[in-house]
């Protein structure tokens, strides 16, 4: 007993949890803060307000439709690296337009440069962010928790200066993040390209959610949804306009996220305690029942805290969803772009639904009560379909996080077996592939493969090309051959006929 808790307690603390993640840092990897700066200074007003009013929902419901779109062509014709890495520089340069059309617009007032900016922003959104989930995919889960809630972090520290400096400086300053993100994206790639055997924990063999009903993804989608639904109501709650923050309440809305990021961080990878996917999302649905019930009470000075926690709720799901979005691609055979995409089609198109609909209405204070009570539905319903700790049943979300001890060391023991389904026995393996996966498992144990070693092998085994394994694993094609070579060399083979001969001499007990 005093040997586990020698054990657990190494792998804990500030100083543990610099020792794991100092030494593979790099700046690089926090390219997402360049992407939501200029989301800040260009779709939100810098967060002065809860929004920009028709800015805001003009580009994001075109950035709903589009990402749809996009879905539908990935799922028929597939996204080659080719296509991608296209994209990217087509995005860049419309998110560029979109900074120097509204920073034009400042100057010069013009219905037609405010229609064309929102156009290119939706537009180059729509990939601007999305292609980060591709270097995420190949993170462990700490260091992918690490990254993206330590970017929310920095984007909301950075976010609270674009709110004190002139407006015209904050649009000048987003003109350089579209290229800073493809920058830090490629620079981001290649190191980790060059970690090789670092690699190893990434991107599992088992795809736990390939199994699960696919109704369980429809609940989490619609409680999204309403969630997000009731968010885009409460900001225009209670007149229909845009609520604006006061520069203390920009300091205090900001300087929450920061503090909420950090704590997610310290709570999971330095305290090492159990991290669940239905507690965080308790905090943004306490935000939001906190600022719409400060705004019903229809006092103005109360009024910016109300918009205050409202924003806070909307800042802090980003992460989450973000997270979230990861540890489903990760444990499933489904392209994460889909993924990702499913995921903020549910964040964005409901909630400037509910943004317009409230636009729409301006309601007066006669009508707050029913307003207030129509919010509170749509949040105690998406509490019923997301707060529960046991789905999806075959993994459970966060899982790596959720341990007896606590921490990310002890909950990779605890994933493996919360991977199974209902957390019972092992299900039985399709008969086709049984004795294949047996003979694999037994070759990494006796050979000391990694976990991505192993990857790389079972795709060879099942007759992949190089090309293909790289474009699935997110992989360059030297790199798969590094692996390859490493892989020969374990099981002293020097072609592949030679591998799949070891395989085959593999027992199956």
């Amino acid at each position: 007993m005093g040997n586990a808790v020698d054990e657990r307690s190494s792998t804990q603390g500030f100083s543990a949890f610099l020792a794991r993640h100092l030494p593979l840092f790099s700046i690089n990897f926090l390219g997402l803060v360049a992407v939501r700066i200029w989301i800040q200074a260009d779709l939100y007003d810098r967060y002065t307000s809860t929004d920009s009013g028709f800015i805001t929902i003009a580009a994001n419901l075109l950035r709903g439709v589009l990402i749809l779109l996009m879905l539908a062509v990935i799922m028929r014709r597939g996204f080659s690296p080719k296509a991608q890495n296209v994209l990217s520089l087509v995005s860049a340069a419309a998110m560029t337009a979109a900074s120097a059309l509204f920073l034009l617009e400042s100057a010069y007032p013009s219905q037609t440069l405010v229609a064309a900016a929102c156009a290119l922003a939706g537009f180059g959104i729509v990939w601007g962010g999305g292609m980060w989930m591709s270097f995420y995919i190949r993170l462990h889960p700490a260091e992918a928790l690490l990254y993206a809630f330590l970017s929310l972090a920095a984007s909301s520290f950075l976010g609270l200066l674009l709110g004190i400096v002139p407006k015209n400086v904050a649009l000048l300053a987003a003109i350089l993040m579209p290229t800073l993100s493809c920058i830090a994206f490629k620079r981001a790639q290649a190191l980790l390209d060059a970690r090789n055997e670092r690699e190893e924990a990434v991107c599992p063999s088992e795809r736990a959610y390939d199994q699960e009903p696919r109704s369980t993804f429809v609940r989490l989608l619609v409680g999204v949804a309403l969630f997000n639904l009731a968010l885009g109501i409460a900001r225009g709650f209670p007149s229909g306009a845009s609520i604006e923050l006061p520069l203390t309440f920009q300091v205090l809305h900001q300087v929450g996220a920061v503090v909420l990021s950090l704590g997610v961080i310290g709570w999971a990878l330095v305290m090492g305690r159990t991290l669940k996917f239905s507690s965080l999302w308790n905090i943004a649905v306490t935000l939001v029942v906190a600022g719409v019930l400060t705004l019903a009470s229809m006092s103005e000075p109360l009024a910016p805290f109300g918009a205050m926690f409202i924003a806070a709720a909307n800042t802090f799901s980003l992460g989450l969803l973000w997270y979230s979005c990861y540890d489903i691609a990760r444990h499933s055979s489904w392209t994460p772009y889909v993924i990702l995409g499913l995921g903020w089609v549910a964040h964005i198109l409901p909630r400037e639904l509910g943004r317009v609909l409230i636009w729409i209405a301006e309601p007066h204070s006669a009508a707050a009560v029913g307003i207030t009570t129509v919010i509170v539905l749509l949040l105690a319903v998406s509490m019923a379909l997301l707060l529960g700790d046991s789905i999806p049943r075959t993994r459970p979300l966060f899982v790596d996080f959720r341990t007896r001890g606590g921490g990310i060391a002890s909950g990779i023991a605890a994933h493996a077996q919360a991977t199974r389904p209902n957390n019972s026995a092992p299900t039985k393996p399709d008969a086709s592939g049984d004795t294949l996966t047996r003979q694999l498992t037994q070759l990494k144990r006796r050979y000391f493969l990694t976990d991505r070693e192993y990857e790389v092998v079972a795709l060879l085994a099942r007759g992949r090309s190089k090309t293909a394994i790289g474009e699935k694993l997110f992989l360059s094609e030297n790199t798969v051959k590094t692996y390859v070579k490493n892989v020969y060399a374990k099981l002293d083979v020097h072609t592949k006929q030679e591998l799949l001969d070891r395989i085959d001499e593999q027992p199956l007990g």
